[in-house]
């Protein structure tokens, strides 16, 4: 009579649990990111229905999965300017943030308008008012929400040589807006007299052979 193995019996058991928990993971992850390609593609669906990949769309067109820089592209309206309007502070901000998830961590609740994130109806009167008042081609019109990073962009003027006319460390301060900047290097008469300064800086390069 053969002695039973308990070992034996245990070494099959413990394959097959191996086995359904790798094929249960394999469908999880199966389902997951094949949600995540279905959401993608309808996405990239709305976005050429709306006109927003041709520069067409509407304000009302923005929905709460966009993130700033999607906002920024489609609206031609710069990243910063939106930042600045939307209240963000700079050491928080990240382009690839959806609207959504900026509502929700600013607490900003739903729309008086309708059963959406509040922060559209902020991002839509934003796109407007720079539709009235842009920042035209070649930028002369330096304004708080800018840094000089985009200024240089911009303007063709390099990084350096602004910094260098405002008597200003370069290092670390590029990518901050005027209006922030102008406080935390105690800059005299403060943001506007930094705009002024930037604006001569700006004229002076031109002008030099």
């Amino acid at each position: 009579m053969q002695a039973h193995n308990p070992s034996a019996a245990a070494g099959p058991l413990w394959r097959r649990a191996a086995l359904i928990v790798l094929i249960v993971v394999g469908v999880g992850m199966t389902i997951f990111f094949g949600a995540r390609a279905v959401r993608s593609f309808r996405d990239l669906q709305y976005i050429r229905e709306q006109g927003l990949d041709r520069g067409t769309a509407s304000v009302d067109a923005i929905r709460g999965w966009m993130t700033i820089r999607c906002i920024a592209v489609a609206y031609a309206v710069p990243e910063e300017y939106l930042y600045s309007e939307l209240a963000i502070p700079f050491e928080r901000r990240n382009a690839n943030s959806p609207l959504g998830r900026l509502n929700t961590d600013y607490k900003l609740g739903d729309s008086p308008n309708g059963s959406y994130p509040a922060i559209i109806d902020k991002a839509q009167a934003a796109i407007t008012a720079y539709r009235a008042n842009p920042v035209v081609t070649g930028l002369r019109d330096v304004r708080p929400w800018m840094s000089v990073h985009y200024i240089a962009n911009s303007s063709g003027v390099p990084v350096d040589y602004i910094f260098a006319q405002l008597g200003l460390p370069t290092q670390g301060n590029a990518d901050k807006p005027l209006e922030m900047l102008a406080v935390d290097l105690t800059y005299p008469d403060g943001p506007q007299a930094m705009s002024d300064a930037i604006q001569r800086a700006l004229a002076g390069y031109q002008k030099a052979p």
